[in-house]
């Protein structure tokens, strides 16, 4: 399983408004302000246990702010 954000812009204006800098949110989740970066830029992806901790702290569920795919394309029913 993958998980992606799905929305840059959605996810930073969501933390402006909860009163979160990049940094003050990388300190909370107690990750590096470039990992934080890197998930909100989309050039990574967040663990599911990162992802969990996000949603928590952002008070929403995972699934309003990631996607969760199958990383194996190749995989089929």
């Amino acid at each position: 399983m993958k998980i992606i954000l799905k929305d840059s812009h959605s996810f930073q204006k969501m933390l402006l408004l909860r009163g979160h800098s990049q940094r003050s949110f990388a300190k909370k989740l107690e990750l590096s302000s470039p990992y934080v970066n890197q998930i909100i830029s989309k050039k990574r992806n967040p663990s599911p246990k990162v992802a969990k901790k996000i949603a928590e702290i952002l008070e929403v569920e995972i699934e309003d702010i990631f996607f969760i795919t199958n990383a194996n394309k190749s995989y089929q029913h």
